[in-house]
């Protein structure tokens, strides 16, 4: 195994342990730790794709050498921004702001909805390309459209969270505004009303 992969691996996997032991035995700063080192994993991993444009978290020298190049480096920027996202988790929780933050984010969603877009659209990407060289009709119709077409819907997906995201960083209130009237307008409530009122006394 590769020595970065081991660091990796081994970064993510001690973290995950560490905040397991820490929830067993009540210890949030063990926690808060393990955390840490989750993300510090995931960015480890991205960092090292975005810089040798190579698929992280690889085993041998010689895998994911289909994804090599653009579709690395896109894949390590994702990793950044997740790993980036559980460190600052991590930062907050230590220093007692995550509730507070929370709270902020749930008035406020917009850096959220981006980032979440950002990877959603990433995700979209990558199951857009396809170089593992192989040909035919039946590979085509079974792996390739499938692929291209739910790659497709999550890039757009993720652009509109994106652009939902930036909208209301810059306009909170014409964002709230909408937003609640699309949310009446599609109330789940009233949906589960009409729902009961249909099939309710028939039970």
């Amino acid at each position: 195994m590769r020595l970065l992969t081991f660091l990796e691996y081994c970064a993510v996997v001690v973290g995950i342990i560490a905040m397991a032991a820490a929830k067993l035995f009540a210890i949030p700063k063990g926690f808060h730790l393990g955390l840490f080192l989750v993300g510090t994993g995931i960015a480890l991993g991205g960092l090292e794709s975005v810089v040798t444009r190579r698929m992280s978290f690889r085993t041998s020298s010689e895998a994911g050498e289909d994804y090599a190049g653009a579709p690395a480096a896109l894949w390590g920027l994702m990793a950044l921004l997740v790993g980036a996202a559980v460190i600052a988790s991590a930062y907050l929780m230590d220093a007692g702001l995550w509730r507070t933050t929370v709270n902020y984010l749930t008035r406020r969603p917009g850096p959220v909805m981006a980032g979440l877009g950002l990877v959603v659209a990433g995700a979209g990407a990558l199951l857009m390309f396809d170089r593992s060289g192989r040909r035919g009709v039946w590979r085509m119709l079974l792996v390739r459209i499938p692929k291209t077409i739910v790659g497709l819907v999550l890039v757009v997906a993720g652009l509109a969270g994106v652009a939902l995201g930036v909208w209301e960083w810059f306009d909170p209130k014409d964002f709230d505004r909408i937003a609640r009237g699309m949310w009446e307008r599609f109330d789940l409530r009233a949906f589960d009303r009409f729902w009961k009122g249909m099939f309710g006394s028939r039970r």
